[in-house]
């Protein structure tokens, strides 16, 4: 193992004799479904696609099948023949900082348009919950947040559909500039989560459950903490590679939230 979250680096460490068992296999990223009931990712050399993953030197898991039995022994993990050790890896921290070195309408300034986002987002049922979910940020009112996280959640196709990616940009948004209101209202990550846990997909419901708890895969927090034009043309060319859409899904979230905090005075400049 050459890389892992932090989060993934004590579920490792906390992991019983058996571990768990293998949940889904993708070409590039390989799905387990660890003790603790929540996934634990692996995948190919690069930034951590998920707040939940470990990047492996070299990614040869393509033979493994689900429901294999996962095993950990001293510090490697075992599925069959194949033993994955993690001694040595470097611990990527995950957690979105906040935004102390910068404000939320100059990162607007630097984000692209997304041109290819789902079209699941243009939908009634989407653009309502767009709405809500903004108004719940620009009034800070947690219920019309909530309402409209409800409403992104499970909405579109996918492994992720893009209704969570939506939700997890703008997550990353708020942790990073409206953190106190988030933990001001614990009701909102309660509700959300538990709404997530039969509302959307297994993979999608992981995502956002680290994104509620302030995690996130590495390319965002890049894009995040960015501190110029060009940190964040490179951030956003990278996330934007994430999926079929993912990753622009995961933008329109972003842009999303970062207009809504804006001042009116920002908002008027803009018009």
């Amino acid at each position: 193992m050459r890389t892992m979250s932090a989060d993934a680096a004590c579920r490792l460490q906390a992991a019983p004799p058996e571990a768990g068992r293998v949940h889904s296999v993708f070409e590039r990223a390989v799905n387990l479904d660890w003790h603790d009931g929540r996934l634990l990712t692996l995948h190919g050399p690069g930034p951590l696609l998920a707040p939940f993953a470990v990047a492996l030197a070299r990614f040869p898991c393509h033979a493994l099948k689900p429901g294999r039995t996962v095993r950990r022994r001293d510090d490697s993990i075992v599925v069959d023949d194949m033993v994955f050790e993690w001694r040595g890896a470097v611990i990527v921290d995950t957690t979105m900082p906040d935004g102390a070195r910068g404000s939320s309408t100059t990162l607007l300034s630097r984000l692209p348009q997304p041109e290819h986002a789902s079209a699941g987002l243009s939908s009634t049922i989407a653009r309502r919950a767009r709405s809500r979910l903004a108004e719940g940020l620009r009034d800070r009112t947690p219920e019309a947040f909530v309402d409209g996280a409800l409403g992104l959640l499970g909405l579109g196709e996918g492994l992720t559909p893009a209704g969570d990616d939506c939700l997890v940009g703008a997550l990353a948004v708020v942790h990073q500039f409206a953190r106190p209101w988030l933990s001001t209202h614990p009701e909102i990550e309660s509700r959300v989560k538990a709404a997530s846990a039969t509302a959307t997909t297994t993979i999608a419901r992981e995502f956002v459950a680290h994104a509620l708890e302030g995690r996130f895969a590495e390319s965002l927090v890049d894009l995040m903490s960015a501190e110029s034009a060009e940190e964040a043309d490179d951030a956003a060319t990278r996330l934007l590679r994430t999926g079929a859409t993912s990753g622009a899904d995961t933008l329109c979230g972003i842009r999303l939230a970062l207009a809504a905090l804006a001042t009116d005075e920002e908002r008027s400049a803009w018009r």
